[in-house]
């Protein structure tokens, strides 16, 4: 997992949009910013990697979510609440090798889904795993010394964005908010606003197991309102299907020496 800073870290002043106007928007109250933040975070754990953890964690009473949900501004939270009480409902039934081989099979051995971003945009790898780390280190983000992900993985960006919302509910500065915001776009245009959707779609399409395909609508609906409140810009068109990897790797230099 990784480590969100609980300090106040001032956000750098990088222009980050190099082509694209930054979209207008207007700060919401800072209870909906931090409880998009659990709401992200939250889904983030439970693609980790299933364990006794994970079960524990979706044991989480559904009116629990639902409030969570409200808090988060969601347009239909009743909605991505029955979709919740479906994943913890499977997640109460499913046989735990039957959930970890499938894990392992979507996202680890065979890599039916990626499940980082440089497995399903296919541009230059050092490039994207770069240019995330210049997100990370600006505001302070980082992996932990025992994650095992790379920081190009869907908990990862999951958590960075978390942490973006964290900030916008914290700063009263104008041009901390500004530049916080512009980052969120940028970040979600760039990166996981621009996978996330092929993602859920793949990860729809490559599992019969239910708990994922629930955790795939959950996924997309949780992320198309965290977009849509917050007045995100939305990556135009859709990713074209690209050959398949050369098998060179993403763990480049250029992410180490960028931390």
């Amino acid at each position: 997992m990784t480590q969100i800073p609980t300090s106040d870290t001032s956000p750098q002043p990088i222009k980050w949009f190099k082509n694209e106007k930054p979209t207008e928007w207007t700060k919401t109250d800072n209870i909906t910013l931090l409880a998009q933040a659990d709401l992200l975070l939250f889904i983030a754990k439970v693609f980790a990697p299933p364990s006794a953890e994970v079960q524990h964690m979706l044991e989480i009473e559904v009116p629990d979510i639902k409030e969570l949900l409200q808090h988060s501004g969601i347009s239909e939270p009743d909605e991505l609440a029955d979709i919740f009480q479906q994943i913890r409902h499977q997640a109460q039934i499913i046989d735990s090798d039957t959930w970890a081989g499938e894990y392992n099979r979507l996202f680890e051995t065979n890599v039916a889904c990626p499940i980082n971003e440089t497995g399903i945009i296919r541009r230059v790898k050092g490039v994207i795993l770069a240019d995330i780390a210049g997100f990370y280190n600006a505001f302070g983000f980082k992996l932990s010394e025992e994650a095992t992900e790379k920081a190009d993985h869907l908990t990862a960006e999951l958590e960075f964005v978390a942490l973006l919302l964290v900030m916008l509910a914290q700063t009263q500065d104008e041009e901390a908010l500004r530049t916080t915001h512009h980052a969120l776009s940028s970040f979600s245009f760039d990166h996981l606003g621009e996978w996330l959707p092929t993602f859920c779609e793949r990860l729809t399409e490559s599992t019969s197991l239910p708990i994922y395909q629930h955790l795939a609508k959950l996924l997309q609906s949780a992320w198309t309102e965290v977009v849509a409140i917050n007045s995100l810009p939305i990556p135009e068109g859709e990713i074209m299907e690209l050959p398949e990897d050369d098998g060179t790797p993403y763990e480049c230099d250029m992410v180490e020496n960028a931390n």
